[in-house]
Formats: C-alpha cells, sequence, structure tokens
C-alpha cells in the first residue's frame, strides 16, 4: 500500500509545491534582514498537503472518467486497478485535513486576505478534475497552475512573512508561476492525443500543437527576461537553470507528442528546482 501511496503523490511534481514559499522567504530575506523560519515551514507543509491532494484526487477522478485508460505518462494507480478510486480519494481527503489543520495557523497570523486565499486552494485540488467545472477538462489548468503556483503560493507566503506585499513579490511570483506552467503544459502536450479521445478538452487538445510549443517556450523563457531586468540580489545566478532550459527545449522541439515528453518533463522540474534554488540562495547571499 505504501508504494502506491508514493506512486499517487506523484513525487516529482512536488518540487513546484515546495519552491514558491522557499523562494518568497528569500525574498523576504533580502528585503528585511530578518527570517520568519516558522510560518516557512508552515506555508511549504500546506502547500505540500494541497498538492497532494490534487494529485490524489486526479488520479481518482481520472480512472472514473477513464481519462487514463491509454497512458503514455508515468502510471497511474487507480486507473491500474493497483487501489480503487474510492482509496486514492480518501487520500486526498486525509491531505486536505491536515492542510487544514496547518491552514488554521495561518489564517491567525494572515487574517481574511489568508482565509480566501486558502478556502479557493483547497477547493481548487479537487476542482482542478473534479466537481461541476473540472479546470483541467475546461482548458483552464494551466490558469489553474499559474495562479495557485505563482501568484497564491508567492504573494500568500511572502504576505505570511512580513504582512505586507511589495511589488517585487509580483514579479518573483510570475517567474515561478510561469515556469510551474510549463510542467503542466508539457504534461498536456505529452497526453494531448489521448486526452482528445476520451474527450479531456486540455488546452493543448484546443490549440494546434505548433502554437502550444510555442507558449512552453514562453514560459521557459519570459522568467529569465524577468530577472534580467527586475532581479534582485546575485541576479546572473538563476542562470545556472540555463543547461537544464535547453534539454527540455530540445526535446520538445524534436519530440511533439508520446511518452519521449516524459524525459521533457523531468528535465523540466530540474529547471525549475535549480532556477528556484539559486534564485533562494542569490536572494538571501
Amino acid at each position: 500500500m505504501i508504494k502506491h501511496i508514493i506512486a499517487a503523490s506523484r513525487p516529482k511534481t512536488l518540487v513546484a509545491a515546495f519552491i514558491p514559499p522557499l523562494v518568497a522567504h528569500g525574498l523576504f530575506v533580502h528585503m528585511y534582514d530578518k527570517t520568519n523560519y516558522l510560518y516557512l515551514s508552515l506555508c511549504i507543509a500546506a502547500a505540500l498537503l494541497i498538492q497532494l491532494a490534487t494529485n490524489y484526487y486526479n488520479d481518482a477522478v481520472d480512472a472514473l472518467k477513464g481519462a487514463d485508460t491509454e497512458r503514455v505518462g508515468p502510471r497511474r494507480v487507480s486507473s491500474a486497478g493497483d487501489v480503487s478510486p474510492k482509496t486514492a480519494m480518501l487520500w486526498g481527503h486525509i491531505a486536505i485535513l491536515l492542510a487544514s489543520a496547518v491552514g488554521v495557523f495561518l489564517f491567525f497570523r494572515g487574517g481574511p486576505v489568508i482565509l480566501v486565499l486558502g478556502v479557493l486552494s483547497l477547493y481548487l485540488s479537487y476542482g482542478y478534475t473534479g466537481g461541476p467545472l473540472p479546470l483541467a477538462y475546461k482548458g483552464l489548468g494551466e490558469l489553474f497552475v499559474f495562479l495557485f503556483f505563482g501568484l497564491f503560493a508567492v504573494c500568500g507566503s511572502f504576505y505570511l512573512y512580513a504582512l505586507e506585499l511589495p511589488f517585487e513579490s509580483y514579479f518573483l511570483a510570475t517567474q515561478i508561476g510561469l515556469l510551474s506552467t510549463s510542467l503542466i503544459m508539457i504534461n498536456n502536450l505529452r497526453d494531448r492525443e489521448t486526452d482528445k479521445k476520451v474527450g479531456k478538452r486540455t488546452l493543448a487538445t484546443r490549440m494546434s500543437a505548433k502554437l502550444y510549443i510555442i507558449g512552453i517556450y514562453l514560459c521557459l523563457m519570459i522568467p529569465y527576461s524577468i530577472q534580467l531586468t527586475a532581479g534582485k540580489g546575485m541576479k546572473y545566478l538563476p542562470l545556472l537553470a540555463l543547461p537544464a532550459l535547453i534539454k527540455v527545449i530540445v526535446i520538445v522541439q524534436k519530440n511533439r507528442e508520446g511518452a519521449i515528453l516524459n524525459d521533457a518533463l523531468k528535465f523540466a522540474g530540474i529547471h525549475l528546482l535549480v532556477f528556484g534554488m539559486t534564485q533562494f540562495i542569490s536572494l538571501i547571499i
């Protein structure tokens, strides 16, 4: 059972959960010359739990809707019959309950604004693929990822550290939001043909592959434009992520569909990790 819980958690995607609070804390240290490790820990815990819930719900709901019957990506435990969708859904419920418990402490710190963002994030963890308006099935998955991993996670975390929100936080949120969006876009590009067959109307299925790939490139490169023009700290340090960026672009350019894009997704995750960690280091030193 443990191996199925781990598989359904999609460990490679969790980098997108802890990087936003981390880089937000780096900016907080840079601007105020102080730390807030208590709320850094709470923000990371909440983000990871919400991401876990999203992954578990996604595993269960896609199985119920028949969206994972022809997988070209990693194995999905519900669709593969390893566990029932009901079991995967239960794991999501547990993660949401734990996230809610952490959210109580965040609410006492941040007030009504954090309450609204928290409740919305908790709902969307299920509403990404389930509910009356499943975002992933309506071509809104990219927007969700940008908002949640960018504006919500980065700006929300920074507000909890500082109890104010300077404009610099929005630049940082845009960078991380776009890089996180590149992950879901590569995922959707990989699944474009199989999603069409099952009626999963992602943005990738609504656009030509060529135009959608241009969107991926923009999500990958705009953060560097922001870094070079508005970056703080040692602004050139995140350029160390460029080799991973080039690897992603080369793979996507040569292979526009199919399982080979799993490699592009892997390197996009590495790219986000290296960019985020070097961004954090550049800000705190």
